[in-house]
């Protein structure tokens, strides 16, 4: 601060006492070391001679302050008979040295090795057969008639040495009078007769030899055969063959250029759990062993014992596995094997997520009200890659559900078949209908499935249900049982099962039954009362398509799905399509409209805030259509054709991140509807698609 200080005080003194016009008698130079003097008043303004000029000196301070190679500049006056003396105080940047030969420019320290009382007389090149001399002579800085100069004798000797051609460059010196004569013993490297790979399999040698520079009948050049072996292994690298590796660069008797390979080839795989520290338990480090068992791991390896490794195939294997929600993470390790250079082990570090748990909770809907319910879980049963859990639900609003499930996505020793059934009790009142208004339901479904790929996979269901309904007032409406079979096509690359953010979704599926032993009440057997009172055949077709991927910025996902449905007019209320909740219209309450016909869009934008929270804006547009003759309240409002009165509605929704998936709170409300208005809040587990 004192030094600003002083110069700032020289500078205004130097606009008074020295704004008349005075001669510059000298410039004096201070500080440098390196920085040859001609460089500093090369980029000085102001001359020697010249009238003194406060601008002058100020543009003098910034063209010098600017030099790459200063670090910080001093310019003052001073008065000395009736003359100024211009004092130019630099400190010099501590790699000046180097930065003034960027600029080729002799640091000072260099032009003191300069012995200015002997003269070069003559270069001489020896040994050179197929370099000619004037290549030679470009990357030797001295020159006939220059000062002798150690520092650029041996300059040149190692520019010779980078060029690669040479073995070894011995420059010498030999003293005739006052000149003197430099002489540089040159060794050339071999000529190449010929080209052998050795170790490759991936590629033909024919194939590799046409990547790399190094030609027969050629002297070669350690810089091109680092160049060749780059180029080589970029090769395998660009294809995913990331652990080749050349091991050795050799010429034989024959005068051939030998390169040697090792690709990587895949000897074992193993799996271990990856030791890391979680909050509230403590891992020991030979705690190795996983949960899951190695079939489950193995079945979708795509990396194979014996198989050059390859990277691709491991980033996929690393996919289809966290597809599943039983992984956290997993990291690999690479290990050589000994006596055994081109093969490797292959150790996947596992980091298991939480799949098995007891867990409660509390929701709401705007249909159901305040729901309560326990759950017992596990996403990775016995460590077997099977689903198998129990869940319990009672509202304030009287619905109450039960259920016991378990699915087998993939039996084992099988080829991609899967199997699983579902048990179910279902208590509910929905006061959109009159005639339908209490509901028992409990049923059952059981499915096999086989993978035609790994991404594509039919399915088969049966389904078996008790339908048992109220009025409004109490009195019993309809009971009836129905049988369906379920077939469907299911295409699914999504990253993650339980919250996507990339892939695709598609499900076509249809749903042929009938009804049978069908009771009506007394008040809902009349003309135009209700929907289909007949044990009748009645048939369901629904495509289902969903998209992820990443939208605005990193942890930002864009998610879009479509639901279209068919059903034909023999469908009873509980088997209509229904449009509203959390999982369809979230601007209306579930089963707001209900119809043999649906259409249903949805959008969503997720971004994930930190590891524990997300904020999704969504917009949602449809409706379903019935077309029937029922005098049920829910008819005025549902009933029309393909496209009448789509409907819209959107909203924001926080998710919170948990083991078993995110907890979804969803605030929706229509857009657009005169006949509609207000929020509907929903409180649910996982994502809504």
């Amino acid at each position: 601060m004192r030094k600003q200080l002083i110069i700032l005080l020289t500078l205004l003194i130097s606009l008074v006492s020295f704004s008349l016009d005075y001669e510059i008698s000298s410039i004096d130079i201070k500080g440098n070391r390196e920085v040859p003097m001609e460089v500093i008043k090369g980029n000085l303004k102001s001359k020697a001679g010249d009238k003194y000029s406060t601008n002058n000196m100020v543009m003098d301070y910034q063209n010098i302050k600017n030099l790459s190679y200063i670090d910080d500049v001093t310019i003052y006056p001073k008065l000395e008979d009736n003359k100024i003396k211009l004092i130019v105080q630099i400190k010099e940047d501590k790699d000046a040295a180097d930065l003034l030969k960027k600029e080729n420019i002799l640091p000072m320290s260099e032009r003191v090795k300069v012995d200015k009382s002997l003269i070069i007389s003559s270069i001489d090149i020896f040994g050179n057969l197929h370099i000619s001399r004037e290549e030679i002579l470009k990357q030797i800085p001295i020159k006939v008639g220059s000062f002798f100069s150690k520092a650029k004798i041996l300059e040149g000797q190692r520019n010779l040495i980078n060029t690669g051609h040479f073995r070894d460059v011995n420059p010498e010196v030999y003293k005739y009078g006052e000149g003197v004569s430099v002489q540089y013993n040159l060794e050339e490297n071999q000529i190449i007769t010929g080209v052998e790979i050795q170790g490759n399999t991936k590629y033909s040698t024919d194939e590799l030899i046409k990547l790399i520079q190094t030609e027969p009948g050629k002297i070669y050049n350690i810089n091109t055969l680092r160049d060749d072996k780059d180029r080589i292994i970029k090769k395998y690298h660009e294809d995913g063959y990331t652990l080749a590796k050349v091991i050795n660069i050799d010429i034989n008797n024959e005068m051939k250029l030998v390169i040697t390979l090792t690709e990587g080839v895949i000897r074992q795989v193993e799996y271990k759990k990856m030791v890391t520290k979680q909050k509230g338990a403590r891992r020991q480090s030979n705690d190795t062993l996983l949960k899951t068992e190695n079939f489950i791991i193995e079945r979708e390896l795509e990396i194979k014992e014996g198989q050059v490794f390859n990277q691709k195939d491991y980033d996929q294997t690393v996919r289809n596995l966290m597809r599943s929600g039983a992984f956290k993470n997993i990291q690999p390790e690479y290990k050589s094997i000994p006596g055994d250079p081109d093969g490797v082990k292959v150790v996947m570090l596992i980091d298991e997520d939480r799949t098995a748990m007891l867990q409660g909770a509390i929701s709401y809907g705007s249909a159901v009200g305040l729901v309560g319910s326990i759950s017992i879980k596990d996403t990775n049963y016995k460590g077997r890659g099977q689903d198998f859990g129990f869940t319990f639900e009672k509202s304030s609003e009287d619905y109450t559900s039960a259920s016991l499930s378990f699915r087998d996505s993939w039996i084992k020793d099988t080829d991609f078949v899967s199997w699983g059934w579902n048990l179910y009790r279902q208590e509910d009142e929905d006061s959109e209908t009159y005639d339908h208004y209490s509901s028992t339901i409990h049923g059952g479904t059981i499915s096999i499935g086989k993978g035609l790929s790994r991404y594509l996979r039919f399915e088969l269901g049966l389904k078996l249900e008790r339908v048992e309904e109220e009025n409004e007032d109490g009195k019993s409406t309809q009971d009836y049982n129905y049988a369906s079979i379920t077939p469907s096509v299911v295409y699914d690359t999504r990253n993650n099962y339980l919250d996507p953010t990339s892939g695709n979704y598609a499900k076509f599926g249809v749903e042929l039954g009938h009804y049978f032993g069908t009771e009506v009440g007394s008040t809902y057997d009349y003309e135009g009362s209700g929907i289909n009172r007949e044990n009748e055949a009645f048939a369901k077709a629904t495509l289902e398509l969903r998209k992820y991927h990443q939208g605005f910025f990193k942890g930002n996902t864009m998610a879009y799905r479509m639901v279209a449905g068919m059903g034909t007019d023999s469908l009873k209320y509980q088997q209509l399509y229904a449009v509203g909740g959390a999982n369809s219209m979230r601007g209306y309450k579930y089963g707001w409209l209900r119809g043999q016909d649906q259409l249903v869009s949805n959008i969503e934008n997720r971004t994930e805030i930190n590891e524990f929270l997300g904020l999704v804006f969504f917009y949602d547009i449809g409706r379903s259509w019935y077309h029937g003759d029922s005098s049920d309240k829910f008819v005025d409002r549902s009933e029309g054709n393909f496209p009448d009165d789509i409907k819209q509605s959107a909203g924001v929704g926080l998710r919170i991140k948990t083991p078993i998936g995110p907890i979804r709170l969803d605030f929706g409300f229509p857009v657009g509807d005169s006949e509609e208005s207000g929020m509907q809040f929903f409180f649910n587990m996982g994502q809504m698609f």
